[in-house]
């Protein structure tokens, strides 16, 4: 393969990455109320890897989705592919951590409902490991940090 070859695969990788980080901190500051978008949009993120590492859940989430069943279809793409625990506070904002499988390292975000701060968690956790993408692509075993 020659490097022009490499770099084309490169390019639209580092976009995804840089896809996932947006949909984070949009996950970060969106309202309860429009969250269904941000999360159809991680679906679609997810489905459409450049190397077609994920599994496309967006019809079932779409379906879910319609339902105003949010953290169900978060839960779809999440429970595959990491640990998560989730917390809240009477009043407050969800704070939800994941770990991506076969990784170590902790991926936290918070949102304006369950929903928004586990979509942004995993789309941290994406975003911010290209180790994480991998494991999970290679069927990540479950380690250490089994939260859920």
């Amino acid at each position: 393969m020659t490097d022009a070859a490499m770099i084309v695969p490169s390019l639209q990788i580092d976009a995804w990455v840089q896809r996932m980080a947006d949909i984070a901190f949009a996950c970060a500051v969106t309202g309860a109320a429009e969250g269904a978008a941000l999360i159809a949009d991680l679906a679609h993120a997810l489905a459409r890897h450049p190397q077609g590492r994920f599994t496309d859940h967006t019809e079932q989430l779409a379906q879910l989705l319609a339902a105003r069943a949010d953290v169900t279809a978060v839960l779809v793409l999440v429970e595959p592919l990491a640990s998560y625990m989730l917390s809240a506070a009477p009043g407050a904002a969800h704070l939800a951590t994941v770990v991506a499988r076969g990784a170590s390292m902790e991926h936290h975000a918070e949102g304006n409902s369950a929903a928004l701060a586990l979509a942004g968690a995993l789309a941290s956790a994406l975003a911010g490991s290209a180790i994480a993408v991998d494991s999970l692509a290679k069927g990540g075993g479950r380690g250490a940090f089994q939260f859920n």
